[in-house]
């Protein structure tokens, strides 16, 4: 039995096509760019003509540099048509100075056992003392009319700062009274022993204390080592309040 069917020899219709006609604009694709000013630079043309209009009826103005000129496809850039004939260099054998000695070679052996008996101390001492000073080498400098000579300027600037400084004291004393100077008085001979012995007294028992401490080297606490340092403090303020008062007076 065939499989043959006779609706394949009958022409099927083709559905519409669904594709959009293509934009046609109605202007000529191949005529001059209205309103544009590319390749206008540098020329005498009118921007708004456009740059077809510009090859047309203009020329470039420009005064320096490369001529622009179409290029021409038989005149090309050739292998080293640019290159430039480079002399050769003749090189020279140059004599080497030797500023510093050569380094040692590893078969040298130092020399062992040298001494000398240059005192250089001595030697450099000498050399100091009999050795002339440095001499100027121009006196003319100095040798102006107001040289070794105090400036001017200097004695009104010392007169303004006496003038301010004696206004400043007359302003203290009325304001605070007499200095402390001159109510200062002469401190009789019993007190004075008295006060040194009892600063002496008050430096052995902080240096008692001190000294069940000052053999530790390494202090645990913050409070061992805050309490040490004001140990310490206080003793030296003792020890200059007594070599104070222990001074003889005026």
């Amino acid at each position: 039995m065939t499989t043959e069917c006779i609706y394949k020899f009958v022409e099927e219709q083709q559905p519409p096509s669904l594709n959009k006609k293509i934009y046609r604009s109605k202007y000529d694709p191949k005529g001059p760019l209205i309103g544009s000013t590319f390749g206008m630079h540098g020329t005498n043309a009118i921007n708004g003509k456009g740059f077809h209009d510009l090859k047309k009826n203009h020329v470039v103005r420009a005064s320096f540099g490369r001529k622009s000129e179409a290029p021409n496809p038989k005149i090309f850039l050739r292998k080293g048509s640019h290159a430039t004939n480079i002399p050769l260099v003749e090189h020279h054998n140059r004599q080497k100075d030797f500023h510093k000695p050569p380094v040692p070679s590893r078969d040298d052996r130092p020399v062992k056992g040298f001494k000398t008996s240059k005192n250089f101390v001595n030697s450099n001492a000498l050399e100091v003392i009999n050795s002339s000073p440095k001499t100027r080498k121009s006196d003319e400098v100095r040798l102006h009319d107001e040289y070794g000579k105090v400036p001017s300027y200097l004695s009104s600037v010392k007169a303004a700062i006496e003038h301010e400084k004696k206004i400043v004291e007359t302003f203290v004393a009325e304001q605070y009274g007499p200095s402390e100077a001159e109510d200062t008085q002469v401190m009789d001979e019993t007190e004075r022993i008295y006060l040194i012995n009892k600063l002496k007294q008050r430096w052995d028992d902080v240096n008692s204390v001190y000294q069940k401490n000052c053999h530790k080297v390494m202090l645990d606490t913050p409070g061992e080592i805050k309490r040490k340092a004001s140990q310490e403090a206080e003793l030296k303020q003792l020890e200059k309040d007594i070599e104070m008062l222990s001074r003889p007076g005026p």
